[in-house]
């Protein structure tokens, strides 16, 4: 694909993309506030890896809004690196710290 057709794709896939991870977060932050549980009824190492967890997976939701924003910084060859990197390392930050934090909660 040419790069202004795959940057229209990563644009669309990445508000779809966004939108999913946005009502995976609400879902999540609603659950545990409304069971009344918070990050300081971990263990020490637990609330130090859960608050890891969230910083990833809030770099994770930024980096999967900027690849579904249809604002290009420069040309749309560099647009097209920029939303790739951007929806493709927003995704893995934002499993990897999903992750993170459904373990800490767990073990802890």
């Amino acid at each position: 694909m040419s790069a202004p057709v795959e940057v229209q794709r990563t644009d669309h896939t990445g508000t779809i993309w966004f939108a999913a991870a946005i009502v995976a977060v609400a879902v999540f932050a609603g659950s545990i506030i409304l069971s009344g549980w918070r990050p300081a009824d971990l263990a020490p190492g637990g609330t130090v890896a859960w608050w890891i967890g969230f910083a990833l997976a809030a770099l994770g939701v930024a980096g999967i809004g900027y690849a579904g924003c249809p604002i290009y910084w420069g040309n749309v060859e560099v647009a097209h690196w920029q939303k790739s990197v951007a929806i493709r390392a927003g995704l893995v930050l934002f499993l990897v710290g999903s992750v993170t934090l459904v373990v800490a909660m767990l073990a802890g």
